[in-house]
């Protein structure tokens, strides 16, 4: 059997997750019922609560974050909802498609890639229509920049509308406060800024939220929809309060880094994925590279870069992955091939991991700069 080399994530997730998450995902599978196991359950719960500043309700989805923005919007929004989503990339761009196949009537706003969305346009335009909820990007990850949320769920209250926030990415790496900002329904993963095995996400509900959920007649399927989650939460509390069957080792590893992070500090966490943002960039910049995003504007968790004059993106990505087993995301969409995306999340924090992707890069660039050209044999013969 051949040796498995250790794999450095700077993806913008799933993130490499710390031994001690590897070595919970390692434990015997158990039932996925019964008062041992629902203890397990009821405890990851209120870590995740904690790692959001809830005090809400929330539900661990078995799937990705995607489905968990799915559960809110199938519960939250009957057909016909007029929805307002300000966007500013590929991420935001895929909320409101998931609101149209909800059968959601979708007023989009668009703003410039790698700029963050304004919440005074955002909050003129709540004013000037009958919107049931505005749905939008915390972190949009295809370019590296941070959203406001507060003064974007307070305009939405202002005219009764309740927010639908993808958090997906932000977790962990930046503040969030979902009760304090007024965020109804947010959604979260284990495996971005937690760093843990991909499969659970979450979604946190307000009281604002169930009132829309109460309130909404449609239904869009069962696994997905809240009110059975609740129902399920309420009825089989002590022996099965959820729908389906919950990963056991998953839970575990989600379960582990949550205690890590909270025992480290969230507060420390996010200084210190912050810290490991600014010695990236500053290497990158040392090294010839420009960034995507002004730093104003720049979130912690996800560095966006222009490919270096001397290297393609596609060869970089490629050199990386084969020499160094070191995995950096690509652009998405418009922007493929003309940015590189770094995630600060998980291991990729660490000091010695960032030292080692800037070393590599360094010296890709030393042989990209020293490689004769193609053609160098024949111009010097017809020199």
């Amino acid at each position: 059997m051949s040796e498995r080399l250790e794999k450095h994530l700077f993806i913008a997730g799933p993130a490499g997750a710390e031994p001690e998450v590897l070595a919970a995902l390692s434990e015997p599978i158990e039932p996925h019922y019964g008062p041992e196991f629902v203890a397990k359950y009821n405890e990851c719960r209120a870590l995740f609560k904690q790692a959001l500043r809830t005090e809400g309700d929330l539900f661990l989805i078995v799937g990705p974050g995607t489905a968990a923005l799915d559960a809110a919007m199938a519960s939250a929004l009957r057909d016909g909802a007029r929805v307002l989503v300000p966007r500013n990339g590929w991420f935001g761009l895929r909320t409101a498609e998931m609101l149209r196949a909800h059968r959601c009537e979708v007023d989009e706003i668009e703003f410039e890639l790698g700029q963050p969305i304004d919440p005074d346009v955002v909050a003129e335009r709540l004013a000037g229509g009958d919107y049931a909820a505005v749905s939008w990007v915390h972190h949009e990850t295809s370019t590296g920049v941070l959203n406001p949320v507060e003064p974007i769920s307070r305009a939405a209250h202002a005219v009764g509308a309740i927010t639908i926030l993808d958090a997906v990415s932000s977790l962990a790496g930046t503040e969030l406060l979902v009760d304090d900002w007024g965020i109804d329904l947010c959604a979260a993963v284990g495996n971005k800024g937690l760093a843990a095995q991909p499969g659970l996400a979450a979604i946190t509900v307000s009281e604002r939220a169930w009132a829309a959920i109460d309130a909404n007649p449609d239904t869009r399927g069962w696994y997905l929809d809240l009110r059975v989650w609740r129902r399920y939460d309420r009825e089989w509390a002590a022996w099965h309060p959820y729908p389906t069957t919950v990963p056991s080792g998953i839970l575990a590893g989600l379960t582990t880094t949550l205690r890590l992070i909270l025992a480290e500090g969230l507060d420390e966490r996010i200084v210190r994925t912050r810290d490991a943002a600014t010695r990236i960039r500053e290497g990158l910049r040392n090294l010839g590279f420009e960034m995507f995003v002004d730093d104003e504007h720049a979130s912690p968790i996800t560095t966006s870069v222009l490919p270096h004059p001397d290297l393609s993106a596609e060869d970089m990505l490629v050199a990386l992955r084969e020499r160094y087993q070191i995995y950096v995301s690509g652009g998405l969409a418009d922007l493929a091939g003309k940015l590189f995306r770094v995630g600060h999340m998980g291991r990729g924090i660490n000091e010695e991991e960032t030292e080692l992707l800037l070393n590599a890069l360094a010296e890709l660039l030393q042989e990209a700069r020293t490689a004769p050209t193609e053609n160098a044999g024949v111009e010097g013969a017809n020199a």
